[in-house]
């Protein structure tokens, strides 16, 4: 694909950079394919089948091979260093462009990159990658709200999307927050310069970047789910909601 841009940790494995033209190399595994769905299976005693539970997702397996093309074996040599430092810490941004939307994800090492010198000039490369978590992102959106304005949340993933909301002003009394019918009831009291974090996904509450517990007396959290506008609104305060388009 003339449009294609692949990259790992920012630097591009795909085109013409300074060390030499890199190519992608057969399909990408593991991208195109859904992460393998898990559940913790509950038989019925006295029935058939089994009892309802919900289904998660184990880590995406991912594995790039390409090739580069360099002017001598001198470049040649630095981009197989390239390679082999490429995320090599892990937490790094693995991103696919031109084949639709823009999809990344955040992937750490999954074995040795492999190189491969078939001549002075080019060479074969592997790497093998894992998302620990399994979902693919996209555009990212930061939408905001206060108490007399909701808040219009959309996005164009397939899959429904937990944002992290920001909160800020003063209710010694806390508040609440409503997403799709949902309540999420703080009785934490905001303070002005000690802004509330809530994680939709994990639940969590911070005031001021610290874990409170117990802060929360209701928690239903809802995700934005994926293809339509949803308000979310608040009783007191200014909010901000972050998330992106979630593909799985």
């Amino acid at each position: 694909m003339a449009n294609e841009l692949v990259t790992l940790d920012g630097y591009p494995l795909t085109g013409a950079t300074r060390d030499g033209v890199w190519k992608r190399l057969g399909e990408i595994e593991g991208w195109w394919d859904s992460p393998p769905p898990r559940r913790q299976r509950a038989d019925r005693t006295n029935g058939d089948g089994s009892f309802s539970t919900p289904i998660e997702y184990g880590n995406r397996l991912i594995t790039y091979e390409g090739r580069v093309i360099s002017k001598n074996h001198d470049y040649l040599h630095q981009a197989a260093g390239i390679l082999t430092a490429l995320g090599h810490r892990g937490n790094s941004k693995f991103l696919v462009q031109g084949h639709g939307p823009t999809q990344w994800a955040m992937v750490d090492p999954r074995g040795p990159v492999k190189t491969s010198f078939e001549t002075d000039s080019y060479l074969n490369f592997q790497i093998p990658l894992e998302a620990i978590d399994p979902f693919k992102y996209g555009e990212s959106y930061t939408v905001a709200g206060s108490s007399s304005t909701p808040a219009a949340l959309f996005h164009r993933g397939r899959v429904p999307a937990w944002p992290v909301v920001t909160v800020t002003g003063t209710s010694a009394g806390g508040y609440t927050l409503t997403l799709n019918g949902k309540s999420v009831v703080v009785t934490q009291a905001l303070v002005s310069g000690s802004p509330h974090t809530i994680d939709f996904r994990t639940g969590i509450l911070r005031a001021g970047g610290a874990v409170v517990r117990g802060g929360l007396s209701t928690a239903n959290f809802s995700p934005v789910n994926p293809g339509l506008s949803q308000n979310m609104t608040i009783t007191a305060g200014l909010f901000t909601a972050k998330y992106s388009d979630t593909y799985i």
